[in-house]
């Protein structure tokens, strides 16, 4: 049974509103919203743990309705203020967020052959495109350290077209992931510019490693490039060209290591 929401504004309404707004909202509260059937479904298939369904009053989208504690149908002109895209299918869902600590995952952190690090990256887009690419090239997480974006946002949650609800996604800080690597023995490469960088194309990936970048404008801070990880870098021809996006760079990372398997 589910209840009709006409007024925008009902309280419900406001409240999703504003977790779809504010970052610091989703945080406090632990939860985040997901738009469209498919990513809803594969979020459900995920295991993530749902909390409210709002559907389109009227729509016939297939959905597993039965599997959230609150169901509520919204009238067309409270439907358009609860979607933050356009081209919403009809139905938006409330998700408690998965926790992303490092505790939750230290057998992982030991076990896994390939681990993405982004830190400081800032732009939702890119961390949504390198969710897509990590998950294609079957690394095996990816970890925001220090991270300026919300990797729960709307943005990032579109962008990562459902990557982000099938691979584990962790939050640390660089000390942190640092002290982690060193302990287990992990083969750290950092993407920084550098007089003894090597060509990504001379690198023998080994059984256990780590890729780390980071945010575009300034690159990776003093954390790690004044440890001892192997520095390589992605060779460039043209002339004008001294950087690449940082999503294209990891995935081309991710897929010479792929390559190598």
């Amino acid at each position: 049974m589910s209840l009709v929401i006409s007024s925008t504004t009902n309280p419900k309404v406001k409240d999703i509103v504003q977790l779809l707004t504010k970052s610091k909202e989703r945080k406090s509260r632990g939860l985040c919203i997901v738009e469209g059937a498919r990513e809803i479904n594969r979020a459900l298939a995920s295991n993530w743990v749902p909390k409210e369904l709002w559907q389109l009053e009227g729509s016939d989208v297939p959905l597993q309705s039965a599997s959230f504690p609150n169901y509520y149908k919204a009238t067309p002109k409270v439907f358009q203020k609860l979607a933050y895209r356009n081209t919403t299918e009809c139905a938006v869902a409330v998700f408690a967020v998965p926790d992303s600590g490092m505790n939750e995952y230290q057998e992982l952190l030991e076990s896994a052959k390939c681990l993405l690090v982004l830190e400081g990256i800032e732009k939702p887009g890119n961390l949504g495109a390198c969710l897509r690419t990590a998950c294609a090239a079957g690394v095996d997480a990816v970890i925001l350290a220090d991270s300026a974006v919300d990797p729960y946002s709307p943005n990032v949650i579109r962008n990562s077209t459902g990557a982000l609800f099938e691979i584990p996604l962790i939050t640390a800080s660089s000390e942190e992931l640092i002290r982690s690597f060193n302990s287990n023995g992990r083969k750290v490469y950092v993407t920084n510019l550098h007089e003894d960088a090597h060509s990504m194309f001379n690198i023998k990936w080994p059984n256990k490693c780590a890729i780390v970048l980071g945010e575009e404008a300034n690159g990776l801070s003093e954390t790690w490039v004044t440890n001892d990880f192997e520095n390589i870098i992605i060779p460039m021809e043209g002339e004008t060209i001294d950087s690449l996006n940082v999503s294209v760079s990891a995935a081309l990372l991710m897929y010479h290591w792929r390559s190598q398997q």
